[in-house]
């Protein structure tokens, strides 16, 4: 193991700081974020699936055809999930009673014991589908959290929507609505 001072971790850390661009984190962040949201491609057909979920609704891929859904793929163990479910459940919230627009989220825990207290204890109440393996069939599964949009066809966005906070509401709601919109 190879041991390196902290004061020259500092020191590099400051430096890189000094060479990223001068623009502020979040000006910089978002217009990536409205580039990618700009050039949204649908182009992988989802598989069809039967599945329940955690309250005991059957799940089907015709569930998601009309509709435009923000597939969220989350764990019980993931510190980044735990910073975005909160976001995600807003989300779910405000799009309840609009036609058209809807949250559905996977669960990929081993262990499905410690999901519904988990819901409780979040006060969660979107929707939960336990299942890896779907999870897998549409994008491979390399990290959590993930959100993934799913097109009225039933195709799933090539570029993922993952983020959390005020702007990401917006800007999923946003993108929601111009996917619902295009002929």
């Amino acid at each position: 193991m190879i041991h390196v001072p902290f004061r020259f971790l500092m020191a590099a850390s400051l430096a890189l700081l000094l060479l990223l661009p001068a623009v502020a984190p979040s000006e910089a962040g978002e217009s990536r974020r409205s580039d990618r949201a700009k050039r949204l491609r649908f182009d992988r057909p989802l598989p069809e699936f039967k599945l329940k979920d955690l309250e005991g609704r059957t799940w089907t891929l015709s569930d998601l055809k009309g509709k435009v859904t923000l597939i969220n793929v989350w764990a019980t163990w993931c510190a980044p999930c735990r910073v975005e479910l909160p976001y995600v459940q807003r989300l779910h919230k405000t799009l309840e009673n609009v036609p058209g627009l809807q949250v559905l989220t996977l669960n990929l825990d081993e262990d499905p014991n410690p999901v519904p207290g988990y819901m409780q204890a979040g006060g969660y109440t979107f929707p939960v589908i336990r299942s890896f393996e779907l999870a897998e069939k549409m994008h491979p599964v390399s990290e959590v959290p993930q959100n993934w949009l799913i097109d009225p066809k039933g195709r799933r966005s090539v570029q993922s929507l993952n983020g959390h906070g005020e702007v990401w509401l917006r800007r999923v709601r946003a993108v929601m609505e111009k996917v619902l919109a295009e002929p």
